[in-house]
């Protein structure tokens, strides 16, 4: 596996240093997803896929409120 740096505000670095190592991986997996579905869709424009991902998430459940949830648990 190879890193890379992906830019984020503070409030998101600071949950990620106190996350678990078990939603390090889940979020790393669907980072991961993200990145190489938006880099293989060179008809769409990126902002518009995240739209679509997004719409597509909230759809299954997963609103903004579920997310941040999510992300402040420990």
């Amino acid at each position: 596996m190879d890193r890379i740096l992906v830019k984020v505000d503070n409030i998101a670095a600071k949950k990620w240093r106190f996350a678990s190592e078990e939603k390090k991986d889940e979020l790393n997996n669907a980072i991961n997803n993200i990145i190489k579905k938006a880099l293989d869709k060179n008809e769409e424009d990126f902002w518009q896929f995240l739209d679509r991902v997004g719409k597509q998430a909230e759809s299954n459940g997963l609103t903004e409120e579920v997310l941040n949830k999510l992300l402040n648990e420990e």
